[in-house]
């Protein structure tokens, strides 16, 4: 009989010893179960540039003026994302009697250009209608 006793005593024994493993296991976190991952977002924005203005009519000249001078005559809208040159060419009839003041030449993104006409020398044209054309360029720097 002692044999049965000591065999139950190592028994109940070993069934203690496993249950109080098992709760400190059960005592100990689990490790986090995250995890974390990049993504790049890449882009290209292309350059852009527009240049937009309105005409400009000076009216009838009175007889016997020979100089115009209109110094807010037009206004230039650069719309770009870019530093820019602004120049111009003129075509039509009467061009050489046309001057044309810019305020500045040159910029950087947006920018409003306030532009002046002068009209000079009107005394030695013929009797008429002049039109000149003036084409604006912003070009990319």
């Amino acid at each position: 009989m002692r044999n049965n006793k000591f065999v139950v005593g190592i028994l109940v024994l070993g069934l203690a010893v496993g249950v109080v493993g098992m709760v400190g296991f059960a005592w100990i976190a689990p490790p986090p179960l995250s995890g974390s991952a990049g993504s790049t977002a890449i882009w290209t924005v292309q350059k852009f540039i527009t240049v937009d203005v309105t005409s400009f009519d000076f009216g009838t000249i009175p007889a016997g003026l020979d100089e115009v001078t209109e110094n807010d005559a037009v206004t230039l809208s650069v719309s770009s994302n870019v530093e820019w040159d602004l120049s111009f060419t003129k075509s039509g009839s009467g061009s050489n009697h046309l001057l044309v003041s810019l305020l500045n030449s040159e910029g950087e993104d947006d920018a409003e250009i306030t532009v002046g006409y002068s009209l000079n020398d009107l005394c030695s044209m013929d009797a008429g209608d002049y039109s000149v054309t003036v084409t604006y360029t912003v070009t990319i720097q």
